[in-house]
């Protein structure tokens, strides 16, 4: 092979190696996730440990869990809303107390992303937590009581809960 042949298979390396590195960058971006090392991911290629902790009776799911510096921070894509809902918070809440309890660091935050790439940050305080263990007991005894929620509005998110039945009942329940 001559040196020419070499030298051109370098650049052409050099240059898709910078490709790749931009368009790595430019995913992750959109992704909302550009800062920190990405340590699990809710997808095919990275896989996400499902989150549990007997002592607080609460298990789930990040996103993407990511490791910066000293921290572990969740992020959650919420791709088709156009701002921050309370039920975002709430759940980035939960994830930060699971991870808290399982790893042992408290994260500073988590993160929301919106439609279009638009990134939320939600600061862990101690405000949060305690709304969402209020929230989580409240959920508790409307389970334990059978009572209905009343939040018909969401019936089409409700459809495959398990929990359906609970919160939907039919005639023949009441």
């Amino acid at each position: 092979m001559s040196t020419e042949v070499v030298v051109l298979l370098l650049v052409l390396a050099g240059a898709g190696y910078g490709l790749l590195a931009h368009w790595t960058a430019s995913r992750r971006a959109a992704l909302g996730i550009a800062d920190g090392a990405i340590i699990s991911a809710d997808d095919s290629l990275i896989r996400a440990p499902t989150l549990r902790s007997e002592r607080l009776g609460l298990v789930g799911r990040c996103d993407h869990l990511l490791r910066v510096g000293e921290a572990y921070v969740p992020v959650e894509q919420k791709p088709s809303a156009r701002r921050l809902q309370q039920s975002h918070i709430l759940q980035v809440g939960a994830l930060c107390l699971l991870i808290e309890d399982i790893y042992g660091v408290r994260p500073p935050y988590g993160v929301v992303v919106l439609a279009n790439g638009r990134r939320e940050q939600v600061t862990f305080s101690e405000s949060l937590e305690r709304g969402v263990l209020r929230t989580m007991a409240k959920m508790r005894r409307i389970l334990a009581a059978r009572e209905s929620t009343g939040l018909r509005r969401l019936a089409p998110y409700c459809r495959a809960c398990g929990y359906h039945p609970l919160c939907w009942p039919t005639e023949a329940d009441m």
